[in-house]
């Protein structure tokens, strides 16, 4: 009984010295769709979930990438890591490394088999999908509404629609490399809640073609990649606290 209660004693310090039991670990999680959302004038209504290139380019390209978030399913998360593999750069920056943005979907969506085809049942720049529901938005977030379209894809990204818009960062893109973008916790850990479902690649220009390899590509060998810093199962020192002075007083 002394030994346990010693024990115990050494546990409740621990607990109190650190305030938080954690662990970190880098988990990956697989890739499960991506698509384009195409806003051009001619393919705003158009589907490219099967395509091998998904082209990054203003409203006129929208890249988006989902992952299997349940192997970090009820964790808490440190950060992440999304590498893309770039296929291809051209328009005004032909050849040139630049900086792309970075945000979360907030609006579920499908992910379609489609090379730029006319579809209503999977996603488009118009909507998600018909089984996921008519328009990406109840509102209008931005107020760009566009080819006749009122709530669009870019409702939902960009810090509009409940999305959230990662920190600030340089990232080079090379043809025919691999480029890491660090992520913020906040995004990730939206995407392990449920509440983000997915990770998007965009820039507030156009003129400048960013293609990058889906998972269609080279048999998935280029297919994008999400490494998650889990922090596990975070134990609050108090619960914690509570927990162990329970036991103590029940022998």
């Amino acid at each position: 009984m002394l030994m346990k209660i010693l024990l115990c004693l050494l546990t409740l310090a621990l607990i109190l010295s650190a305030g938080e039991a954690v662990w970190a670990i880098d988990v990956e999680c697989p890739i499960i769709a991506d698509t384009l959302l195409a806003g051009h004038s001619e393919e705003h209504n158009t589907n490219c979930g099967g395509r091998t290139s998904l082209r990054v380019k203003g409203y006129q390209g929208i890249v988006v990438f989902r992952f299997d978030m349940s192997p970090v399913e009820g964790q808490r998360i440190e950060g992440g890591i999304l590498t893309a593999y770039c296929k291809a750069i051209s328009g005004d920056a032909a050849g040139e490394s630049f900086s792309e943005k970075i945000s979360t979907i907030s609006s579920d969506w499908i992910e379609g088999t489609g090379d730029y085809t006319v579809d209503e049942d999977s996603a488009t720049f118009d909507w998600p999908g018909k089984d996921i529901a008519d328009e990406w938005a109840e509102d209008d977030n931005d107020g760009l509404g566009r080819n006749g379209v009122a709530i669009n894809a870019e409702d939902v990204i960009n810090g509009f629609g409940d999305s959230i818009v990662n920190s600030e960062g340089i990232w080079d893109f090379v043809v025919g490399e691999w480029t890491e973008i660090i992520l913020d916790a906040e995004l990730v850990q939206g995407l392990v809640d449920g509440t983000q479902y997915g990770i998007v690649v965009w820039r507030d220009t156009t003129g400048v073609n960013l293609d990058l390899a889906s998972r269609e590509d080279a048999g998935g060998a280029n297919a994008a990649r999400l490494v998650v810093q889990s922090g596990g199962g975070a134990v609050d020192a108090q619960d914690k606290l509570a927990t162990t002075w329970g036991e103590l007083k029940s022998e």
